[in-house]
């Protein structure tokens, strides 16, 4: 009888089957993780611009100026006591007489 020669590896449809399921496998994770991202950015701004609201309405009741803007911010300030701020292409705006809680909304 011959002797069966010991084979090691792989063969070339095992290894095909195995890429395949791993690309599956990244068509389903990469938008559910860019979609994490994106919200953990959100997230992010609105602590930013709360933190500088904080600064602002703060600095009001003192009577100074000496707030500084999150980085890459633009914020206004209406007559009203209206603050708003576009950070990375999003407006965030808080409605409040700087006197107590106000109302936070993100477009």
């Amino acid at each position: 009888m011959k002797k069966l020669l010991s084979k090691k590896g792989f063969t070339l449809i095992e290894l095909i089957v195995v890429i395949a399921i791993l690309a599956i496998l990244a068509a389903i994770l990469v938008p559910s993780i860019t979609g994490y991202i994106t919200e953990a950015n959100i997230a992010k701004d609105r602590a930013n611009v709360r933190t500088y609201y904080s600064e602002v309405a703060l600095d009001d009741a003192l009577g100074r100026s000496t707030a500084t803007a999150p980085t890459g911010a633009v914020c206004t300030i209406s007559p009203l006591d209206e603050f708003s701020c576009v950070l990375n292409g999003m407006t965030y705006a808080v409605s409040d007489s700087f006197a107590g809680t106000g109302t936070y909304s993100a477009d």
